[in-house]
């Protein structure tokens, strides 16, 4: 057997154990307790890496340094998960690990992550697409499977099971009659002999097909160089680069002095200029700034992939980021408004959270690409939006909304009306549950309308905890502790009446 016949096979085989572990930790524990299997998660990433890494093992040290970095970006991730309870950071922590995987795949033909350019991270999301919808197509051209499938080995594997199936299937029965605690265990060994066992094979085969383009994505060996980057398309001569640049840069200017006045007049210049109330005024244009933001630096990025007169790009170039930092500067006094006139939530916490990763990345622009130093920009990018994404997950965003929103009501005068959503706040998951109960007497839940009494209730006694490993997360065991430690007699009191039973 040559060496890449043996690789692939070992990738293969390492690519079905990885889709037995996953119908397991991930496919089995959604099915039963109906959440996200966030240690299950850990637990086959860390399988993931191990395999990576010991296909890996006869790799130079600088690459398995490598594999190991992102596989641990990819674990911090999913630690995340597991101990923060806000749906929110689900699809932002899979967004990290989808991104660590492709960091990786560009790395096996970029070794050095300050070669790595914006057209390489445009491209890289279709290989990694190709690579798992057609890695394990691929490995298995390369392996004899003939060869494999008339062994002498493979044939007495396959008669042993045939002899031991009928065994297993009498002693967990008998196993079962003479111990209770094997008794509960053995439903899980008797689906392996039901009619589950076509769809566990269903699953396996999809994640093993997966694991393997996984796997073999991390191999440099098997790696294709990257076509080269193809040439601007056209070139833009000085008259459009003054043309087109030179307006934009005029109507930010403009823009940006009325945000100025704004930004420096205090209240009174900002009733008196726009005839709008300060929350009328916070209401406005917050969104839009932030995405005016995002489409300015693409349209700088595409511009100076551009062929033309850097000589004048560069300059207005300059006028357009300095304007963009205003507009962002604005976008945060919006965003202090609004808090204090309608509290905080999850989407403007995350959007605060983007303005911050595009203010980092407009002066890493100034820097780097204006001053013709491309290098090292990309790979800034990414790890930014990488740390960005990580640092909000830490800080966890559900409990600082709810803290925020707690002491705004809690140290302004309501004048007779309710400052606080508690609904929206039980609803963002198990982070804000401790906080509530913790606040239960100071926000007066029990003189809320009895249906919104009846909703809060409901939310508060959930059951958060699950009883299956796969499925723990800390901010449930930490809610559910709470709950019944310091809230339950309040909570059925306050959600006593009869017009509630129905709901709880």
């Amino acid at each position: 057997m040559n060496t890449t016949t043996d690789l692939a096979t070992r990738i293969l085989l390492g690519g079905i154990a990885l889709g037995v572990a996953a119908d397991y930790l991930l496919w089995s524990a959604i099915a039963v307790n109906e959440r996200f299997p966030g240690p299950g998660l850990a637990v086959w990433i860390t399988l993931l890496a191990a395999v990576s890494l010991s296909l890996n093992r006869h790799a130079e040290l600088r690459w398995r340094l490598t594999v190991a970095g992102w596989s641990s970006v990819a674990l911090a991730a999913t630690l995340i998960i597991i101990f923060r309870g806000s749906p929110v950071l689900v699809p932002l922590m899979l967004l990290v690990l989808l991104i660590s995987l492709a960091m990786l795949t560009l790395q096996t033909v970029r070794p050095n992550l300050l070669d790595i350019r914006i057209a390489d991270c445009l491209r890289i999301p279709f290989r990694v697409i190709s690579g798992l919808a057609l890695g394990a197509g691929q490995l298995l051209g390369k392996v004899e499977l003939q060869s494999h499938m008339l062994s002498p080995r493979l044939r007495g594997i396959a008669r042993g099971l045939l002899i031991a199936l009928p065994l297993l299937l009498v002693f967990i029965a008998l196993f079962s009659s003479a111990d209770a605690t094997f008794e509960r265990y053995a439903p899980q060994l008797d689906d392996l002999f039901s009619l589950a066992t076509p769809r566990h094979l269903v699953v396996i085969a999809f994640f093993g097909w997966l694991a393997t383009g996984l796997l073999s994505s991390a191999m440099r060996q098997l790696s294709v160089p990257l076509p080269p980057a193809p040439q601007a398309p056209f070139t833009l001569g000085a008259e459009e680069v003054v043309v087109i640049m030179g307006s934009l840069a005029a109507l930010f200017l403009i823009f940006v002095l009325l945000q100025a006045s704004y930004l420096f007049g205090g209240r009174e210049t900002i009733e008196m200029t726009t005839g709008l109330t300060l929350a009328g005024y916070a209401r406005r244009g917050f969104f839009e700034m932030v995405i005016v933001s995002g489409l300015t630096l693409v349209l700088l990025l595409s511009m100076a992939g551009i062929r033309c007169s850097q000589r004048l790009f560069r300059p207005l170039a300059t006028v357009l980021v300095l304007c963009v930092l205003v507009i962002l500067a604005s976008a945060a006094q919006r965003l202090s408004l609004y808090t204090d006139a309608f509290g905080l939530t999850m989407a403007r916490l995350t959007a605060l959270a983007f303005m911050g990763w595009l203010t980092v990345n407009l002066i890493s622009f100034t820097v780097t690409v204006l001053r013709g130093r491309i290098r090292g920009f990309a790979s800034g990018m990414v790890l930014s939006g990488i740390a960005t994404l990580l640092l909000l997950g830490l800080i966890n965003p559900a409990a600082l909304v709810a803290r925020v929103n707690i002491d705004r009501a809690l140290n302004s005068g309501s004048e007779g009306n309710r400052p606080i959503d508690v609904y929206y706040l039980a609803t963002l998951g198990p982070d804000t549950i401790p906080i509530l109960i913790e606040h239960f007497d100071a926000l007066q839940l029990d003189t809320l309308p009895m249906a919104e009494q009846c909703q809060i209730a409901k939310i508060l006694q959930r059951d958060w905890s699950a009883d299956d490993w796969r499925s723990w997360n800390a901010s449930a065991a930490k809610a559910r502790q709470a709950f019944t430690t310091q809230a339950e007699p309040r909570l059925y009191a306050l959600a006593s009446g009869d017009h509630c039973h129905s709901d709880l």
